[in-house]
């Protein structure tokens, strides 16, 4: 065979050993990713800034790892728009989901499917123990309803009244922190009344018209409480439009939604009772590796809660 000959067969040994390793490389590399890779999907109640600390430790947290984080919440108030996602979810075969569902009868088989299907499913916020449900995690909202009714308690030492205006009706969460409020005032603070409690429904233009209709109806209250994140910020408008401050009629509220926050600052806002739930993105995804990986997780996570004044407006998440 001539030098010529033997260099050209040199040389297509060479390059079929090049590519034949790159190629399995290549394989090994993509294999790796793609186990690596795991797609969880997070369902809120509804559209609302008191989930985006949730989005952003979620989204951080997943991007750390080399996950994805899908987001769904209904455009509207209907359960029915929450079990369309939760089918879509389903049929798309994500690795796992967290939800915070807004009727939990209607919400528990979707649920169970989920968990049929292999998909491990968490509650958070609010619980649905109805259903499979793996694990919740978030604040403990019945004790949430005690911490309040305890700050109303004392800030009117022990003698007052109060209205409240709620958020979706069917919403466990919300259910459950009116019975602590109920019961704390019942077994502590007696002298302490509820006037009134209505349902904004979640709609931040119709919680405003509740609102109003109520200062209208109990002109002489001591003390407004919204249950969800919607009412709290209405609250605060109203207040503003008005020209009240803590000093003419009292918000204690719940959430640290923004406008609460700054309704604190401004005088509007006597004390809020916030959840934290800028800790529950990095913990729903941190309990749905747990359960994929077959580690044991707990039933149940209590979060809590803190309050918030003009004390430590400044620096409560830190």
């Amino acid at each position: 065979m001539s030098k010529r000959k033997i260099m050209s067969v040199l040389i297509i040994l060479v390059v079929l050993i090049v590519s034949t390793t790159t190629l399995f490389a290549g394989g090994a590399s993509e294999k790796k990713a793609g186990a690596a890779t795991k797609t969880y999907a997070i369902v809120y109640p509804i559209v609302h800034p008191f989930f985006e600390p949730v989005t952003v430790s979620a989204e951080a947290y997943a991007k750390k790892m080399g996950y994805k984080v899908i987001t769904r919440a209904p455009e509207g108030v209907g359960v029915n728009q929450q079990i369309e996602i939760m089918e879509n979810l389903i049929a798309m075969k994500v690795d796992g989901i967290a939800i915070v569902p807004t009727d939990p009868d209607a919400l528990a088989p979707y649920i169970d499917k989920a968990i049929d299907a292999g998909i491990p499913t968490i509650c958070f916020e609010s619980d649905n123990q109805e259903s499979k449900r793996l694990a919740f995690l978030g604040t403990y909202n019945y004790n949430a309803g005690r911490h309040l009714g305890s700050i109303v308690g004392r800030e009117l030492n022990g003698k007052g009244t109060m209205i409240i205006c709620t958020g979706l009706p069917t919403q466990r969460s919300l259910n459950e922190r009116i019975q602590g409020i109920e019961d704390e005032l019942a077994e502590n603070f007696p002298g302490v009344k509820i006037l009134d409690i209505q349902t904004g429904q979640g709609d931040p233009n119709l919680t405003v018209n509740v609102i109003e209709t109520q200062i209208q109806a109990y002109p002489d209250f001591d003390v407004f409480t919204s249950i969800d994140a919607t009412g709290g910020p209405a609250a605060v408008a109203i207040w503003k439009s008005l020209g009240w401050t803590k000093d003419d009629h009292k918000i204690i509220t719940f959430d640290d939604m923004e406008e609460n926050v700054q309704g604190v600052r401004d005088g509007q806002v006597t004390s809020i009772v916030s959840q934290k739930q800028w800790l529950w993105g990095e913990l729903i995804i941190k309990t749905l590796d747990d359960i994929l990986d077959g580690k044991t997780v707990a039933d149940s996570t209590d979060t809590g809660t803190v309050e918030i004044t003009i004390a430590n407006v400044d620096t409560y998440r830190n």
